[in-house]
């Protein structure tokens, strides 16, 4: 087992001093952030514009992530290290078992504390910014440091949400099959020697939570927000514009009504959904948006009518600010971009999270909520055309979108990372 580095022994020491020098008016310390994610756009692109503010007052951020979220991540002025994909071309329809999704989390996680264990003996981080998902804790552990949770998911309390792993598409059992109890006890094994850590729960990979949360929603669009104690700082969702090229044509979007229609980054063998949209708006009065995704097959979709502008990928950020109507899956990152635009939506849940936020949508009444099964041309042009003849939806839509706002965004972030390093170095 290798040891703790010793360089850490000393950072609970040099956060103090740094707290008193501040106490007396000298200048703000400035920090290394270590930054942990999962490697999905919905868990990347929150954290974006906490990388950005982090690095605009000076501290220097190090972020742990694979080869796909490194330009956009550089280009805020972080510092990228990265780590092999191991979910690269792997969908929630692929995965045979949640067991078989921990043992990605597993084989990604030895990764990530490779790449900090070189890290850590050059670098005196101050304190891990995680996601719930993936390997912050072990990281946290690891370097014996506080740790800060990012929830780009509505929080979940830990019993509510062993209760949705039942009710997923992967089945009512959470106990693992022998091959994978065997195959996932040798990684577990395999980190704990290697690093000195604890894989204390199975599903610890989907609850890195901590003493301090930092939740990318408002209060009034986190269900049961009201009833959650001051752990949970809700700071909206962190809108930055990506520093991505790209060629999409936003001038033809200009003056337009706008359906824009992209069913996220993960699902695959949607090309059927995609060619209803074809038949359903192909004399929409107006410009229609479609994301197709890395893997649709275009050539079982074209041609398209005049009125479709298709990609593959779509500056989703810049296209929602004339977007009408949006039709989604309902991952938490897109709605919560559409609503922060206040664009009503309707919304399509597959899997994951995606039910509980459609669920949130529809009893907000800033979207329309289509079971996958009901998916049908006359009832994509009903939605659509609900959506856009009540004003109740964009009304709704523009009330979260002020609760977003209102939040307070990276600023509110910062503060109370602030105030919660300085309370743990009293300590």
């Amino acid at each position: 087992m290798r040891d703790k580095p010793t360089l850490y022994n000393y950072n609970k020491t040099i956060r103090c001093l740094s707290n008193i020098l501040l106490e007396k008016g000298g200048e703000r310390k400035i920090m290394n952030v270590l930054m942990i994610n999962f490697p999905a756009e919905g868990h990347i692109n929150p954290t974006l514009g906490i990388v950005k503010a982090l690095i605009n007052r000076g501290d220097s951020v190090h972020y742990v992530t694979t080869k796909e979220f490194k330009e956009r991540i550089e280009g805020l002025g972080a510092n990228v290290y990265l780590h092999p994909n191991h979910l690269e071309g792997i969908t929630p329809q692929k995965m045979a078992s949640i067991h078989e999704f921990m043992q990605f989390h597993l084989k990604i996680s030895y990764d990530i504390l490779t790449v900090v264990q070189k890290l850590s003996n050059s670098i005196p981080f101050d304190y891990v910014y995680h996601d719930t998902f993936g390997a912050g804790l072990l990281v946290k552990d690891y370097l014996n440091l506080p740790s800060i949770s990012s929830s780009s998911l509505f929080a979940i309390p830990q019993e509510q949400f062993l209760k949705m792993l039942r009710n997923r598409r992967y089945g009512p059992s959470l106990d693992p099959s022998p091959e994978f109890e065997k195959e996932n006890g040798v990684l577990i094994e395999r980190i704990e020697e290697c690093f000195g850590v604890k894989v204390k729960n199975p599903f610890q990979f989907m609850m890195n939570t901590a003493n301090l949360n930092v939740v990318y929603t408002s209060r009034e669009f986190q269900p049961g927000g009201e009833d959650m104690d001051n752990s949970y700082v809700f700071i909206g969702p962190s809108i930055t514009k990506r520093v991505q090229t790209h060629d999409f044509p936003l001038e033809e979007l200009k003056g337009k009504k706008v359906l824009y229609i992209s069913m996220g980054t993960v699902l695959q063998g949607v090309e059927s959904f995609f060619q209803t949209c074809i038949e359903a708006f192909r004399d929409f009065k107006g410009k229609v948006v479609v994301a197709v995704g890395r893997t649709t097959d275009l050539a079982r979709l074209q041609p398209f009518p005049e009125n479709f502008i298709v990609r593959r990928y779509v500056p989703q950020l810049e296209v929602l600010e004339h977007t009408d109507v949006f039709i989604t899956h309902g991952g938490m990152n897109s709605t919560s971009e559409a609503l922060y635009y206040e664009v009503p939506l309707v919304v399509i849940p597959h899997t994951s999270d995606q039910p509980m936020v459609a669920a949130r949508v529809e009893e907000l009444k800033a979207g329309f909520r289509i079971d996958p099964h009901e998916v049908s041309i006359e009832k994509l042009q009903e939605s659509v055309q609900q959506v856009l003849s009540n004003p109740v939806y964009r009304k709704n839509a523009k009330k979260l979108s002020n609760s977003f706002i209102k939040a307070g965004g990276a600023k509110e972030a910062l503060t109370a990372i602030d105030e919660y390093l300085k309370k743990v170095s009293s300590v």
